[in-house]
């Protein structure tokens, strides 16, 4: 049986999984009796992992004395969407072993006949799990809550496991903000945390050694994937997804307190806001509605206009701006002065402004466990999906194919024909290849034209000068697969990418000029500060003569690739 599987996962503690199993919903939303069952499904790959080379998944999965292969490969949207999407192809198979020759018909195909990989296929991990499967909907949708407890184990070495605990939502009617707003449902009673990476990974990781397993890493955006001919409204929303999984992604390493965990979060909120300003044409008038905080319990996305949406993205850049700041003042700009000047006149500049990170920081976890930001990426999502924000009109709404009616790692559901689940309207017609090539040249008409005389601009209009290229910049990067010589499109953004850290080291020089200030009005600090500040004004003009070549290189040799 095939079908496509679009969901979210998130984790929860335990007491979260006992909160969630009293959860109301489950009962006023309930379309059909809950069924638990316990299940173990072994995963099988090469020894050189040729198949998760491939993005795919081989696993055998046991139910009672039933097998079931079951092979899922990850599709569209792009790496790092909140949204997980995966082609399912799933068979009755005679015991605990894959065979092969149904892989006819799925994206391994290919290699349904080759008889070496059949030979060099080993269990890896297993899975033994508790499984709860809830139906939920109202009319015109349904979803399908998956509860799964239990633990994944290394095959070769059984007592290396991981626990597992975790919920996934799989939209089986409707349309795909159903499922940020059950999660929203949910959220009033049970701390969801956005849980990215499948068992499967979390399977591979921990065969490859516990530090892989436990590693925390910053997450960069990921290109996306569009079609010159797709609409400026399916543009938009692709771009939005991908910038929403980008923050997602980043929880974990901001919690983890590593300062490229700020840095990643804080530019996918950048994006986004982007994206919002570059697409402002296909968005429909502001409904009126008043809505003093976006991010309050009970505020319907469908009420929001994209200022809202800034304005929530706001609340969680006004934490994270002070702590990123605070540590490339100390990692770059006080670091920098104690190889200089050395570290014993510092020390207690040093001790300072590390107590100020701390806060800083202090800051931002406070921000995480907040409930309003456990609501951003949901409201964000259900926003971003329902296309509210699109204005009357649009064209009809795109076939998305059939979701499994029940299932997870091993779905046996009898039932016929998925139901087809429609994305929702895309009013923004005009074909966004056209679309981009008119939106960037906007972006850099208004570049040339606000960094005239680039050299004796002051401060502030230089600083507009720098943010008017980081948005020309991130529209690069949003509509960069589009063109049609790469080669010419990878020359415009080294160009652009050296003019914007040009202009973006006078910035640091200028806010790092604005602490010492600061620091300096703390008399026990005045002499360290008044000392970096003397080395960084002799750094400026040198910076400001770099700021201006890099500013002439583009205007010559930058020519726009989408021309």
């Amino acid at each position: 049986m095939h079908r496509v599987e679009l969901g979210l996962k998130f984790a929860l503690d335990p007491a979260g999984l006992k909160c969630l199993r009293q959860h109301r919903a489950l009962r006023d939303l309930r379309l059909a009796k809950p069924v638990t069952r316990s299940q173990s499904a072994v995963y099988f790959d090469t020894e050189d992992r040729q198949l998760h080379d491939r993005g795919a998944v081989v696993k055998v999965v046991t139910i009672g004395r039933r097998h079931v292969q079951s092979v899922k490969c990850a599709m569209e949207p792009p790496a790092g969407s909140a949204l997980i999407r995966r082609d399912a192809f799933e068979d009755a198979v005679a015991d605990d072993r894959p065979d092969l020759r149904l892989l006819t018909g799925t994206p391994l195909g290919v290699l349904g006949t080759e008889t070496e990989l059949a030979a060099a296929l080993r269990p890896v991990f297993v899975t033994d799990l508790r499984r709860s499967l809830h139906r939920l909907g109202d009319a015109g949708w349904a979803v399908e809550l998956v509860i799964d407890e239990g633990s994944i184990a290394d095959a070769e070495d059984p007592e290396h496991r991981l626990p597992v605990a975790e919920i996934e939502l799989r939209l089986l009617e409707g349309t795909p903000d159903r499922l940020y707003l059950v999660a929203l449902t949910l959220l009033d009673r049970v701390r969801l945390q956005p849980l990215l990476p499948p068992k499967s990974e979390r399977g591979f990781a921990l065969v490859a050694g516990a530090a892989a397993a436990d590693e925390v890493t910053a997450e960069k955006a990921a290109p996306v994937a569009l079609d010159p001919d797709m609409t400026a409204a399916e543009g938009f929303r692709a771009i939005a997804r991908a910038c929403l999984g980008q923050l997602v992604a980043n929880e974990p390493a901001v919690r983890a307190g590593l300062p490229e965990g700020v840095h990643q979060m804080r530019v996918s909120v950048r994006r986004l806001k982007s994206a919002l300003s570059t697409f402002k044409e296909i968005f429909g008038e502001a409904t009126g509605a008043t809505v003093a905080d976006p991010l309050a319990p009970g505020v319907d996305p469908a009420l929001l206009t994209p200022g809202h949406v800034k304005a929530a993205l706001g609340w969680l850049m006004a934490v994270l701006g002070p702590a990123r700041d605070a540590d490339v003042f100390v990692g770059e700009t006080l670091t920098g002065a104690e190889k200089l000047l050395g570290a014993g006149p510092l020390a207690a500049l040093r001790g300072a402004v590390e107590d100020d990170r701390r806060a800083a920081w202090d800051a931002v976890a406070a921000a995480l466990d907040d409930p309003k930001f456990a609501r951003l990426p949901l409201v964000l999502g259900a926003w971003i999906e329902a296309g509210h924000w699109l204005p009357d009109g649009g064209v009809a709404p795109e076939p998305f194919d059939g979701l499994a009616l029940s299932g997870g790692d091993a779905d046996t559901s009898e039932a016929g024909e998925a139901p087809v689940v429609h994305l929702s309207p895309a009013p923004g017609l005009e074909p966004l290849g056209a679309f981009a090539a008119r939106v960037l040249d906007k972006r850099l008409r208004k570049v040339l034209r606000r960094g005239r005389g680039l050299g004796k601009l002051a401060p502030e209009a230089r600083h507009e000068v720098r943010i008017q290229v980081k948005k020309l910049r991130y529209a690069c990067e949003f509509f960069g697969g589009l063109a049609t010589d790469q080669k010419q499109a990878t020359r415009f953004g080294k160009r652009l990418k050296a003019l914007q850290d040009a202009l973006g080291l006078l910035n640091d020089i200028a806010v790092a000029r604005s602490r010492l200030e600061e620091l300096s009005a703390r008399p026990a600090l005045a002499f360290g500060a008044g000392m970096i500040a003397g080395a960084h004004a002799a750094g400026q003009d040198e910076a400001l003569r770099k700021g201006v070549s890099a500013w002439k290189r583009f205007v010559k040799d930058a020519d726009p690739f989408w021309s």
